[in-house]
């Protein structure tokens, strides 16, 4: 029994630590990588509330306050309006715009 509750306790803490050890990859202190989720969040809620933006085509990422935009849309004007929205969010230092336009071909 006891060995049963030792074993269950290590699976316990490796399956619960592994997200920790996932955000040691990055040298960003986790203010920092809180502030970038919810600047983040902040843009694909902006995405989703705005008719012009789709918000299901266009990833957002944010690092250190630099949020890359990357997907496809449909036309210039939406992938302009993403920019903006994303550089007019609070705690953007600069947006990346790697979102393409028209159809994949």
């Amino acid at each position: 029994m006891n060995s049963k509750l030792t074993a269950l306790a290590i699976a316990g803490l490796a399956f619960c630590s592994a997200p920790l050890f996932e955000s040691c990859r990055t040298m960003e202190s986790a203010s920092s990588q809180m502030s970038d989720a919810g600047i983040t969040s902040k843009i694909k809620a902006k995405f989703i509330g705005d008719p012009d933006v789709k918000a299901l085509d266009v990833s957002v990422t944010t690092e250190e306050g630099v949020v890359y935009l990357t997907g496809r849309v449909d036309n210039q004007h939406q992938k302009e309006e993403a920019e903006r929205l994303a550089a007019d969010t609070k705690g953007v230092v600069r947006v990346v715009n790697h979102i393409q336009v028209g159809d994949k071909t």
